[in-house]
């Protein structure tokens, strides 16, 4: 069997501080190319480079270091296939959250399939465009504050509290606004005497990318991962989820979901973290990471001039998988369910590991 080493860096981790304003973006690089010819990459790209470890926020902040990386972004259009990154917008994804525990419970409850079709990604899309140019941008604030501080520390008293906020917000909203804020309340209610400590889950942004990335060298490579990831990254190691998802004795399963197609299980067979300073494929991923997060929060004129230049080089050919607000919208309810939504296989198909959906 024919063992692939991919390897992961991100960019942009705030932790579950998901809505910080400096940087809006979480972002991941991988990549399967070994070490032997990452090095040789970074000596081409960067010959004037002196120390243990090349760090993208440094290659940026000098005209020198910038134009290196221009060498680099040929490198990547050479090869585009064996670089992968996503982007994440917290923001959206928060909101995403907002209606994947508040909303799709009530069109379960009446029969519909709120999955079926891309309808809860078009429902979230139209949901962020109302909040973005209908709401005060201090009450959204509000209202996914609120949201996060539940979804760290499902309590009554938080749950009360976003309750709270959103009739606040709620009360002098624009009617484009409120028909997505009154389910949001209805579901808060929908809450009240269950399980609350269910709901707890803050990997969900890491699951999304690594998912998409790995999706991504699943069509590239026929055989088994060994996962190499930056010692920051703490997720892969404390993430329940990513270990039933890898688990050999998952049962084999297709899950599309949208136009996306996860396989399950995921054939890794093992999971190491590494110092980025002693791994120059770990380099070359802090590279694509810090370049795709700083396209969103860099206000820097100099660097926002410069990534065209980087885009035509070559690193445009690169795929960036993307969860960000798009362009489709919903026009009417969802679909009636025909059987198991996505999240239910998904779970049906993790339970049998003798896991936890968490």
């Amino acid at each position: 069997m024919t063992l692939t080493t991919i390897y992961f860096d991100e960019s942009g981790n705030t932790g579950t501080e998901l809505l910080d304003v400096q940087q809006p973006y979480f972002t991941t690089g991988s990549t399967d190319i070994p070490e032997d010819e990452a090095a040789d990459i970074i000596k081409r790209c960067f010959p004037r480079h002196k120390g243990p470890e090349l760090k993208s926020k440094e290659i940026f902040k000098r005209r020198q270091g910038r134009q290196a990386f221009l060498a680099f972004a040929k490198e990547v259009g050479q090869r585009p296939e064996r670089f992968v990154a996503t982007k994440i917008n917290k923001r959206f994804t928060v909101l995403c959250k907002m209606v994947d525990h508040l909303v799709e419970p009530l069109w379960y409850a009446k029969g519909y399939d709120f999955y079926k079709g891309d309808y809860a990604a078009r429902y979230a899309n139209t949901a962020y465009f109302a909040f973005t140019n209908f709401l005060d941008q201090d009450a959204v604030t509000a209202v996914l504050t609120a949201f996060n501080d539940f979804a760290r520390f499902p309590e009554a008293n938080l749950l009360n509290a976003l309750r709270t906020t959103l009739k606040n917000v709620e009360m002098n909203a624009h009617e484009g606004a409120k028909i997505f804020l009154e389910p949001m309340i209805e579901g808060t209610a929908r809450l009240d005497g269950t399980d609350l400590k269910s709901l707890a889950d803050t990997n969900d942004i890491h699951v999304t990318s690594l998912v998409s990335s790995m999706g991504h060298w699943q069509s590239r490579h026929g055989g088994a991962f060994a996962v190499v990831h930056d010692e920051s990254m703490h997720f892969f190691s404390r993430s329940e989820r990513w270990a039933a998802m890898t688990d050999p004795n998952h049962p084999p399963q297709v899950i599309h979901v949208g136009e996306k197609t996860l396989t399950l299980p995921i054939s890794v067979v093992s999971t190491t973290s590494a110092l980025s300073h002693q791994c120059p494929s770990l380099q070359l991923c802090d590279l694509v990471a810090g370049f795709v997060s700083r396209i969103h929060a860099s206000s820097n004129a100099e660097f926002q001039a410069f990534v065209p230049d980087a885009v035509k080089a070559g690193i445009g050919e690169m795929s960036i998988y993307p969860v960000d607000a798009g362009k489709g919208i919903v026009n009417g309810p969802p679909s009636i369910a025909d059987g198991p939504d996505a999240i239910d296989r998904i779970r049906m198909s993790i339970a049998a590991t003798g896991r936890p959906f968490k």
